[in-house]
């Protein structure tokens, strides 16, 4: 379990990362290098481990689903961090796991609320009102807030997508996917669109910073550590223990984002961050036990 909340302090600093990657390189710049970088990895593991990455044919509608929604997801985090402060944007982002609770009530079949789970999602959105109720914001950080809950909403559209993808469906039945082949194929469907996308729309300033040693830092955490080596991680540990189990650990990475932020970025830890922190934490908690 302490491999778990290791999981969960590194990906409480990838907001920290890509706020870091943003002083030199523009959003969708942002994107494009890291899931480079992550891809590299992914691929090397599965190929010296001998684990089968690459998709069936079959599989590819389901990707592009997937993909198109790992896109919008990837690129709204990355705005809305721009525009917001870092520990708001990943506290928001990690309202995903309650957004997942929600809409599985709904559209899967056994995967019901129950009255534990139902208070925790009545915490935690208390914890997220009371974040946006404690400061008086710019337009231009709520606007940065509207676009990380647009990718906290992504995020969890993508691990509902990825439990039905993961067992077979339909019939005649579709062969499952194993997460390797999940993940190869959204980045090889979202990388040369975030290419495409930065050279159309951020053009020359793309990659204006190039020699800053920090931003290159920043993008070598989310490619490698995040989107490399802690998903091989993670894909490990679920073998073993049960994923609802080891979500309830997760309760912590908002609370690491919101350190991050102000250890480098001098951000303000407000009371009204730190209390919409502790219940969204509470909320996470109670969600997934």
């Amino acid at each position: 379990m302490l491999a778990v909340l290791f999981l969960a302090f590194m990906w409480g600093g990838n907001a920290a990362a890509i706020k870091m990657s943003l002083t030199a390189f523009q959003p969708i710049a942002v994107a494009a290098i890291r899931f480079t970088f992550g891809l590299v990895v992914i691929i090397s593991w599965a190929y010296l481990n001998k684990i089968p990455f690459l998709p069936r044919r079959c599989h590819w509608p389901r990707l592009l689903l997937l993909g198109t929604v790992f896109v919008i997801q990837i690129l709204s985090f990355n705005w809305g961090t721009k525009l917001t402060d870092t520990g708001r944007a990943s506290l928001l982002l990690n309202t995903h796991p309650l957004l997942i609770a929600l809409i599985s009530h709904f559209f899967i079949a056994g995967d019901r609320l129950n009255i534990v789970k139902s208070i925790g999602l009545i915490i935690a959105f208390a914890g997220v009102s009371f974040v946006f109720i404690g400061r008086v914001s710019t337009s231009q950080v709520r606007i940065g807030d509207a676009m990380v809950l647009t990718s906290s909403c992504g995020l969890a559209v993508i691990n509902i997508l990825l439990r039905r993808y993961m067992v077979p469906q339909g019939n005649p039945p579709i062969e499952a996917m194993n997460q390797f082949q999940i993940l190869f194929g959204q980045m090889v469907f979202g990388v040369p669109i975030y290419y495409v996308l930065s050279w159309f729309l951020e053009g020359q300033t793309a990659a204006y910073g190039f020699r800053s040693l920090s931003a290159w830092i920043g993008l070598i955490f989310q490619g490698v550590i995040i989107a490399g080596f802690c998903f091989i991680a993670w894909s490990s540990i679920v073998k073993r223990y049960p994923p609802g189990r080891l979500s309830s650990l997760f309760f912590t990475t908002p609370i690491w984002g919101i350190a991050f932020g102000h250890l480098l970025f001098q951000e303000e830890i407000t009371g009204s961050l730190v209390g919409g922190a502790g219940l969204v934490a509470v909320g996470i908690y109670l969600v997934n036990r």
